[in-house]
């Protein structure tokens, strides 16, 4: 796929919020009230709920995208741009690859992406978002 396709499917928000999702379920939620590690999702307010004490945790609690009123599919254009550009992304750039107005709240997730990228495998999240995609993509056909 070329790169501009590649922006476009990341554009994805409801993909986006799939896939980090999935990402969130492997790697484990705790429950910040009990910490109790069994949750199910309630789709209908995109949270997880603690099954012992009913504490319901967001989708971006305790990750790089906590506190961010920003797209979740912002997190994976980032993403894809600094593994393509060898780690190197201007603020620039990222604003207009996601058409944000302001550079403000895009400096804060490059700098938390690119912290990221140097402490975790940035592929397998990626990977994520294009199996969730494809799914999709799949199952759509299908019907």
């Amino acid at each position: 796929m070329v790169t501009n396709d590649l922006i476009n499917v990341y554009k994805n928000e409801e993909l986006a919020l799939e896939a980090f999702r999935e990402y969130r379920l492997r790697k484990g939620i705790a429950c910040k009230k009990c910490g109790c590690k069994d949750h199910y999702w309630l789709a209908s307010k995109h949270q997880f709920q603690c099954k012992k004490c009913k504490f319901r945790t967001t989708l971006q609690s305790g990750t790089l995208l906590e506190g961010s009123k920003l797209p979740v599919s912002y997190f994976f254009i980032g993403l894809h741009l600094l593994i393509r550009n060898e780690q190197s992304l201007t603020v620039e750039e990222f604003q207009k690859h996601t058409g944000h107005k302001y550079t403000e709240p895009l400096y804060d997730l490059l700098r938390k992406i690119k912290t990221y990228v140097r402490n975790n495998d940035p592929n397998s999240i990626l990977i994520d978002f294009i199996e969730v995609a494809n799914q999709k993509i799949f199952i759509s056909k299908a019907v």
